[in-house]
């Protein structure tokens, strides 16, 4: 049964540990589908869970124009080009669905239809920050991550 779990950010380092928290508590083979308006922070979460998984933050860029960037232990990718999902199948992505890597797809829902069980994170501004809705289809996640959450940011 799919859970939800919401937190809001104050600053890009937070949506970076948030990114960092929600990144250590992936299982291999995870599948993410980021959604929400450009410069919502989708980059800078995805730039955290790298950091997670041993790539350098720095390494970490907005894959927009070349669509697919593999770092090793993520695979970080950006459909916001594609039209439709036979064009994911032209990537490889079938390859890329069969590894144990972890997987973030920001405006991934052209895979949505095709990736079984993906934890979807929706981002969105709001008055001081960004909020970012994580729907966790084990719920396991999302009761983790709320208690690291608690223990690394006061007043949440």
């Amino acid at each position: 049964m799919t859970e939800s779990c919401s937190f809001i950010t104050e600053s890009p380092e937070e949506t970076l540990l948030l990114g960092k928290l929600l990144g250590s508590l992936l299982p291999k083979g995870s599948f993410l589908i980021l959604k929400g308006d450009l410069g919502c922070g989708k980059t800078v979460l995805t730039k955290g869970i790298a950091l997670s998984l041993g790539v350098p933050e720095d390494e970490v860029s907005s894959p927009s124009f070349n669509i697919v960037h593999d770092y090793g232990s993520l695979v970080h990718m950006d459909f916001y080009r594609l039209s439709s999902p036979e064009e994911l199948y032209d990537l490889g992505f079938e390859d890329i669905l069969s590894d144990e890597r972890v997987k973030v797809a920001e405006w991934g829902d052209l895979a949505g239809g095709i990736v079984e069980s993906p934890i979807v994170v929706e981002c969105k501004e709001v008055e001081g920050g960004r909020e970012f809705t994580i729907y966790d289809p084990t719920g396991k996640i999302c009761q983790q991550l709320n208690k690291l959450w608690r223990e690394h940011v006061k007043d949440s």
